[in-house]
């Protein structure tokens, strides 16, 4: 057996020490962005001057051998990297059973077709059967899994013959014990995906034209909005192998379309909700199976929490407010200091990367807290201020703060919106702001009437941090901020009102 250890050989110990806390961190609240490594990269084939190898992320020691599962990466038989299935490899490990990113041959880096592909992953399923002592893994308890072209290839390495490498021991078998696929491939036809790049081959590897009986126990993940691999693929797929009867299951899953069962280590600022729920379920199926013991360590149904705001935000509360909600809850900051809503400003919200990254989260709760800037006078009352909005600064204020629920409102219609009044602002002897007063008479003279007026006409609901915490002055490091036990107050409040 072939081993090449990763250049961090020689800290591997300790390396594995900081695995093991993050893996109980996971356990705890719900990953955030950290870097995953494998704990070695095992070669597993060599063919045509290309290495291909396997990211082995292990298991607490066990005396007994386990399972082990087998990830093959989505990338349309193209692109793609191992990296794809390191959150959910860590999380198997964490369960007590070997976890495996494989490498295949893609079409950009090694020139190969979707037909190489499918040898490499029956490559990789008959060397981990075949070294399973070495492994300390049960042969007969090996689940291939996979998304989207990996997911095909899942799917492949039981129900499509042929396409073995005859220099392996071929007297081994290369289909697996159970599959678990995450919108897979299932059709390779023009009613599918990936027939222009079968062309003249089309049903050579489609899995719907090659279901039969006696298959492994399968499950299947699908986004019912899915326009890269049409959700009645799936449908028929999983009707075709009930028929042939297989134990075959479906979860749909609404409102996503294609890869949504990506975490936060992969594509970075998604989030962690649809990476929780295909987890869990695959966690379920695999402990019905007799593969995993004990519950699932993580949650089914976790709830993704945007913090929109400027500097008040930014600041610390939402680190605060994720410790008071729990593991439950994915809480993401993506407050901005400076940040109005008011245009022409230094940071106008809705212009900004903080803005369009909130989106991208698809938040189920958002909390927005504006408003301590845009009171400044420099930009409420400044006449050099560049606007293309025609109308009054308050006017302006109300209009950007509508446009701005809206967005959360159309990518989550059950999204539940809170709106905040700003924090209550102080004359302060570190207060950089020379016109302090003046800020506080705008913040309540319009602001807060405004935003009190917005949540009613919304029919969104209010906070009003601005008298919660209108005892604060203790806290305040320079009159507009908090301090550390300010903004842990501050979430806790908060906490009681979103719970």
């Amino acid at each position: 057996m072939n081993y090449t250890k990763s250049n961090n050989s020689k800290g591997i110990k300790s390396l594995k020490t900081v695995s093991t806390f993050l893996m109980i961190l996971f356990t705890i609240f719900a990953i955030k962005s950290q870097n995953i490594i494998p704990d070695k990269k095992i070669l597993y084939k060599e063919i045509n001057g290309d290495s291909l190898y396997l990211h082995i992320f292990e298991p607490q020691l066990s005396k007994k051998p386990t399972a082990v599962i087998v990830f093959f990466f989505g990338g349309g038989w193209v692109s793609g990297s191992p990296k794809q299935f390191y959150q959910q490899s860590q999380y198997f490990a964490s369960r007590g059973i070997l976890a495996v990113s494989a490498e295949y041959r893609i079409q950009k880096t090694h020139k190969t077709s979707p037909f190489d592909a499918v040898e490499d992953a029956k490559s990789a399923i008959r060397w981990v059967r075949e070294n399973s002592k070495a492994l300390n893994i049960n042969p007969n308890k090996i689940i291939a899994s996979g998304g989207s072209a990996g997911g095909h290839l899942a799917l492949c390495t039981a129900l499509i013959h042929g396409f073995e490498n005859e220099l392996e021991n071929t007297s081994l078998s290369s289909v697996p014990n159970a599959i678990v696929a995450y919108n897979p491939v299932m059709d390779t036809t023009k009613k599918g995906y990936g027939s222009k790049k079968l062309v003249g081959r089309e049903t050579e590897i489609s899995p719907v034209h090659h279901v039969k009986k006696d298959l492994p126990s399968t499950l299947i993940f699908h986004g019912k909005k899915d326009k890269t691999v049409p959700f009645e693929n799936a449908e028929r797929f999983t009707n075709l192998m009930q028929k042939a009867g297989n134990n075959c299951k479906l979860i749909a899953v609404e409102n996503v379309g294609h890869g949504f069962f990506n975490g936060d280590f992969f594509r970075k600022g998604f989030g962690n909700k649809y990476y929780n729920v295909t987890t869990y379920q695959t966690d379920i199926f695999l402990e019905k199976l007799g593969y995993l013991e004990g519950k699932p360590t993580l949650s089914k149904n976790l709830i993704q929490v945007s913090c929109v705001g400027d500097s008040n935000t930014e600041m610390k509360y939402p680190e605060f407010l994720q410790k008071e909600l729990g593991k439950n809850y994915q809480v993401k900051n993506f407050g901005k200091g400076g940040a109005t809503l008011l245009d022409g400003t230094n940071h106008p919200y809705l212009k900004i990367d903080k803005y369009k990254n909130s989106l991208k989260f698809i938040p189920d709760i958002v909390l927005i807290m504006f408003g301590t800037n845009d009171a400044n006078v420099w930009w409420c009352l400044s006449k050099k201020r560049k606007t293309d909005f025609v109308g009054t600064p308050q006017e302006e204020f109300k209009s950007q703060y509508v446009k701005l629920i809206n967005s959360y409102k159309k990518l989550n219609e059950n999204a539940s919106i809170y709106i905040a009044t700003p924090l209550p602002i102080y004359e302060h002897e570190k207060c950089k702001d020379p016109k302090i007063k003046e800020r506080r008479a705008q913040m309540h003279q319009w602001v807060i009437p405004i935003i009190k007026e917005v949540a009613k006409e919304q029919n969104v609901k209010l906070i009003d941090i601005n008298t919660i915490m209108k005892n604060s002055y203790k806290y305040t490091i320079d009159g507009v901020h908090l301090n550390d036990e300010g903004y842990k107050v501050l979430a806790s409040k908060i906490a009681k009102e979103i719970q």
